[in-house]
């Protein structure tokens, strides 16, 4: 079958942060949604599928922060990646292809991402793994969770808060924020589940987790 190739660098105009997309498997029928797990930010990609074959990927990616890299990122060799690697995997009709030189972090978190999409069609729903997830942006601020996956049960989750473009830390005046970034992590594993009550006189923040821990694990198929 001849493949139609298209390009799947995605430009979006951004205020702040753009969120990925989290529980579906599919947008609908023969697109499927892939993420790869957190290292430095995770890859989002979309593939349509076409009896079985790969017909278009669209990728986008996420900073440590959760920021969507755009038209405004500094690196040529990232910006040719994204337009080359989806070409690639059309041609290879594999998540399996060679790296783009001066890209290899993008280009390997795609091909986990493309990955998880092919097996989302073949029907897997559960991932292991470690995903980054994000609540909504409220005042330019948005909070972060990496929540670490084995066997379907929640082992790890590591909290962070992002206030006008930087992260809060030690020196952030409220005591309770750091008393519930330290506590909130143990709740989520002893539950097994972004359901936990909110830490008192963090409130604000302790939603924001719990939404992101939420993302998280709808990346996970959880």
């Amino acid at each position: 079958m001849k493949k139609l190739v298209v390009f799947g660098l995605v430009l979006a105009v951004v205020i702040g942060l753009t969120l990925a997309v989290g529980a579906d498997s599919h947008e609908e029928d023969n697109i499927y949604i892939g993420f790869s797990e957190f290292s430095r930010g995770f890859v989002e990609a979309r593939v349509t599928l076409e009896n079985d074959d790969i017909i278009s990927v669209d990728l986008l990616e996420y900073n440590d922060m959760g920021e969507l890299k755009d038209e405004d990122y500094r690196l040529d060799e990232w910006h040719e990646a994204m337009e080359a690697l989806p070409g690639r995997f059309l041609e290879a009709n594999s998540a399996e292809i060679d790296v783009y030189t001066g890209a290899t972090s993008t280009s390997e978190k795609a091909m986990a991402a493309v990955e998880m999409a092919l097996q989302k069609a073949e029907g897997v729903e559960q991932f292991d793994g470690t995903f980054m997830g994000l609540s909504e942006v409220e005042d330019n601020s948005w909070n972060i969770a990496i929540v670490t996956i084995e066997e379907g049960e929640i082992t790890a989750v590591e909290l962070e808060e992002v206030s006008d473009g930087e992260l809060k830390d030690e020196d952030y005046r409220l005591d309770e924020w750091h008393e519930a970034r330290i506590e909130l992590p143990d709740r989520f594993v002893e539950a097994n589940s972004a359901e936990v009550d909110t830490f008192t006189g963090a409130t604000g923040s302790s939603e924001r987790w719990i939404e992101a821990v939420t993302d998280a694990l709808a990346k996970a198929g959880l």
